[in-house]
């Protein structure tokens, strides 16, 4: 199974790395599209271990070519050169709609290589950065998306104390955690890095945190999933930290959403967790047989 390194560089020039696979030529192809682009979670790259490594080889087995890339949160920190200033990057400092410019520098690279039938796969952040960019972007060069295990970010939803139930100290800081990130910003210091509790324990600076967790809600999965316009699939597995942010009460949110909007599919993988160890067939079942039926 040979592989190239690629590169790409998005409308403001960040230099973003993948490794593009194509299937043997004896393979043909039974599925809807000739080319999946596969973007990593928070902090994540094209290269290191995760649910992909188990997917790529079936993908190609198939006959569908793999583009498995970097965006500029991979890592935890990472630097690159943006409109020609060296600027940090990486899951601390990332602003998740910059994601755009990074899905439509992939999708061009998919392009500009002949191939006509495009899908996205996202897992994780990935996910949801997918999902954001179909529902915003609407390109037309996407076929479907693939969301595997998107959070949910809803502000509303997680600042209310009374969501925590039992856990009310947990959503006082949660709330305390959100104003002292808007603190820093609202002084013009975004890039403060922050070592946060709630709603995960990370490293994060003040700037990203607010992006994603704060009132803006722009990423919130269940609401840009119906704005979605081509076929979309998500997974979410039942050993997921579904009593933890940011997965409590997404499964049902889904299920909802299954029933209600025409394009979107969800399956719910018994036993899976977030990075589907020992249920990756079954994923992959599952996403296969949904690909074969669009």
């Amino acid at each position: 199974m040979s592989g190239e390194i690629v590169s790409v560089r998005p409308s403001d020039g960040v230099r973003l790395d993948g490794m593009y696979r194509k299937p043997e030529a004896s393979a043909g192809n039974g599925l809807p599209v000739d080319v999946m682009v596969l973007h990593h979670g928070v902090g994540g790259n094209f290269y290191g271990s995760g649910p992909f490594e188990s997917f790529v080889p079936q993908l190609l087995e198939n006959g569908c070519a793999t583009l498995r890339v970097n965006n500029r949160g991979h890592d935890a920190v990472s630097n690159a050169v943006r409109d020609g200033v060296r600027t940090r990057f990486g899951a601390a400092y990332e602003i998740i709609d910059d994601c755009r410019q990074d899905w439509n520098a992939w999708l061009d690279f998919a392009e500009a290589e002949g191939y006509e039938r495009i899908g996205v796969w996202g897992h994780s952040l990935g996910a949801v950065k997918s999902i954001y960019h179909a529902a915003v972007e609407r390109d037309p060069r996407v076929t479907c998306v693939i969301a595997g295990s998107p959070p949910r970010f809803s502000y509303s939803f997680y600042s209310s104390v009374d969501t925590w139930g039992t856990e009310e100290e947990a959503g006082k800081r949660y709330n305390e955690t959100c104003a002292l990130a808007q603190s820093y910003v609202d002084k013009g210091d975004a890039d403060q890095l922050i070592q946060v509790e709630f709603p995960v324990p990370l490293l994060v600076s003040a700037g990203t945190y607010v992006d994603k967790y704060g009132p803006a809600e722009q990423y919130d999965v269940v609401k840009r999933i119906p704005e979605v316009t081509v076929p979309l699939f998500c997974i979410v597995g039942s050993a997921e930290p579904l009593e933890q942010f940011p997965f409590w009460g997404l499964p049902e949110e889904l299920q909802r959403l299954d029933s209600e909007v025409e394009n979107f599919t969800f399956a719910y993988i018994d036993g899976a967790n977030h990075a589907y160890s020992e249920h990756r067939q079954e994923v992959w079942d599952v996403t296969e047989a949904w690909l074969r039926g669009l």
